[in-house]
């Protein structure tokens, strides 16, 4: 019988790659995934995909619902794909059924190689080269001050990627060289947090992929970044190299210091000029780079499954051998990227350079047709590419194309839709969600809760938002807009949307805009959502949405609460006039 695995993800690239090389490998791969609209759910080689995430989820009903899941299903071993997951299982390993092996990092790993400052830590102590820095609070730090003491151009480093006690938002590294972009960047920051600053260093992203069992490193692979994000991050486009000696034995010290249990990949920076190279941080996981190592001839994923099960023979010296031709790029990523540097040279009044750097990224698509491969890409496994295709096309293109010639949604069809349901329901249902819940939604609610008060009318009514931060208020201009029309939000609370506060089946849902409607398709099990911009009479306009007023002044929150009171009272009149029949 084929063992049985469950991965945990959501990305086209270490997500999907780890499920198709360990489908191909004859395991029955099982997957939770983050985003129901993720392409990757598109693959042939799942067999079963369960919904859990930290938007719709907290983080301890997450918890609970996997370990329920890995002891009905019994599964053999788990897969996480990033710290989302990683981080969890490792703090309740103990949870989980003896049975099923997790494939995390031992805990030196943890310790050590996860958070960025104690990474530098252990790399100056095996005598492994790093950028200058150190760690300091930054709100309250100067331009001046940080350009004097780590130069002009500087590094912003959260020490890590994701939280263990905010898992619901990745922390970000930033490249700074101006005023803008720092005051940008600390907005939202505290006071108290504190961040790795460090020198910038010049050079092309480089990256030393492994897999070590026990501190022994088995297999050892080299790429570099074919193009730089000019805002650092992650690279969209990259190229099989040989492994640089010096990188090489960086990493095997490294591993030998933590007892290195799993895959990774070790970051590096090069100078090509001088020859001059850093280590800039780990990657204790899959990695987004993943695709191009499999493409170039060594799996990951399904060797680290074979040392999980005991299966694996181990190398005296590490495999080094692989095709050095090899290309892969994350579509989606690269054009966007592509696009970003055409309009930064457009601003700047380059436009020759833009034209220029343009049709080279242009030119190396040439590539595809020997030795590069597309992450979402596999010839026995296209829906996944295909659905890729198709969600940059809708969020692109094909969008703007829909504004301009997509005829206004039909309000009658709505509204039928609506009473019909409204009509066979034993119990009446609705919630109106917005973002924040402070401003339209509690508006929506308790104007259709003092119009069924108005005729006993018993309707289960409530309002939430998606941000997680609860119990807010309302902004005095909200309070003051709904006060003049006679409604109270004085005392409302914000209230954070979660999976256990909706009936998917029987709720009827009120968003407001299409980043609602996002946020609901991607993280959410509902069925009946209406869109309460159809909703408007006709003598106020065809609607599409009721924007957000937040931050845009008293007349902007007058006009909302006009949209939003008017379509409120559109459908509750409709529905007295089809009940009275």
């Amino acid at each position: 019988m084929n063992k049985k695995v469950l991965v945990l993800g959501e990305d086209t690239r270490s997500f999907l790659s780890v499920i198709r090389s360990l489908g191909k490998a004859g395991y029955q791969v099982d997957v939770v995934c983050y985003d129901r609209q993720s392409p990757s759910l598109k693959s042939v080689y799942i067999s079963n995909a369960y919904f859990l995430n930290y938007q719709s989820y907290t983080q301890s009903e997450w918890l609970e619902a996997l370990i329920e899941l890995v002891k009905i299903e019994k599964y053999d071993a788990l897969f996480p794909c990033d710290e989302r997951a990683i981080f969890p299982l490792f703090e309740n390993k103990d949870k989980f059924p003896p049975s099923c092996v997790l494939a995390i990092p031992n805990q030196e790993v943890i310790e050590h190689l996860f958070d960025k400052s104690t990474t530098k830590q252990i790399a100056i102590k095996c005598g492994v080269p790093v950028a200058r820095g150190e760690i300091i609070t930054l709100k309250d730090k100067s331009l001046d001050y940080l350009q004097t003491h780590f130069g002009q151009k500087f590094v912003i480093k959260p020490t890590l990627s994701f939280k263990s006690e905010q898992l619901s938002k990745r922390q970000k590294v930033e490249i700074v060289d101006t005023q803008e972009q720092l005051s940008q960047y600390t907005k939202y920051i505290d006071a108290e947090d504190q961040f790795l600053i460090e020198e910038y260093f010049t050079g092309i992203g480089e990256g030393v992929s492994l897999l070590a069992m026990n501190g022994q490193v088995q297999h050892l692979f080299a790429h570099a970044r074919v193009n730089e994000p000019r805002a650092g991050g992650g690279s969209s486009y990259r190229k099989a190299i040989p492994v640089d000696a010096g990188m090489a034995e960086s990493c095997i010290k490294l591993c030998e210091a933590t007892k290195f249990n799993g895959v990774g990949m070790f970051e590096f920076k090069k100078n090509q000029t001088t020859g001059d190279w850093i280590l800039i941080e780990v990657n204790a996981r899959f990695w987004g780079s993943l695709p191009l190592a499999i493409h170039a001839g060594i799996d990951f994923p399904a060797d680290y499954a074979k040392a999980l099960f005991g299966e694996l023979t181990p190398h005296k010296l590490p495999n080094q051998q692989y095709n050095l031709k090899a290309y892969a790029r994350s579509l989606s990523n690269d054009l966007y990227d592509t696009k970003a540097e055409f309009e930064y040279d457009l601003q700047h009044g380059d436009v020759l350079k833009g034209v220029y750097r343009l049709f080279k990224r242009g030119i190396g698509y040439g590539r595809l047709l020997s030795n590069e491969t597309i992450d979402s890409y596999d010839a026995k496994d296209k829906a996944p590419f295909k659905e890729e295709v198709k969600q940059f096309y809708r969020n692109t293109l094909g969008g703007k194309i829909r504004k301009v010639l997509s005829k206004p949604t039909h309000t009658t069809s709505e509204m039928n839709r609506l009473m019909a349901m409204l009509y066979v329901a034993p119990s009446v249902s609705i919630k109106f969600v917005c973002y924040g819940n402070i401003m339209r939604s509690p508006m929506a609610h308790k104007t259709l809760q003092t119009l069924c008060n108005q005729v006993d009318l018993d309707w289960q009514i409530d309002s939430f938002g998606f941000h997680q931060n609860e119990n807010r208020q309302s902004p005095v201009e909200c309070i003051k807009g709904a006060k003049n029309i006679g409604i109270d939000l004085d005392t409302h609370r914000s209230q954070w949307l979660k999976q256990s506060a909706v009936n998917p089946d029987d709720d009827i849902i009120f968003i407001f805009d299409e980043r609602n409607s996002d946020l609901l398709s991607s993280f959410y099990d509902c069925k009946n959502v209406f869109n309460l911009a159809h909703f408007v009479p006709s003598g106020l306009g065809q609607h599409q949405e009721i924007a957000d007023p937040y931050g845009n002044g008293d007349e902007a929150v007058k006009y909302c609460y006009l949209l939003v009171v008017e379509a409120v009272k559109n459908i509750f009149e409709q529905y007295l006039k089809v009940n009275s029949k």
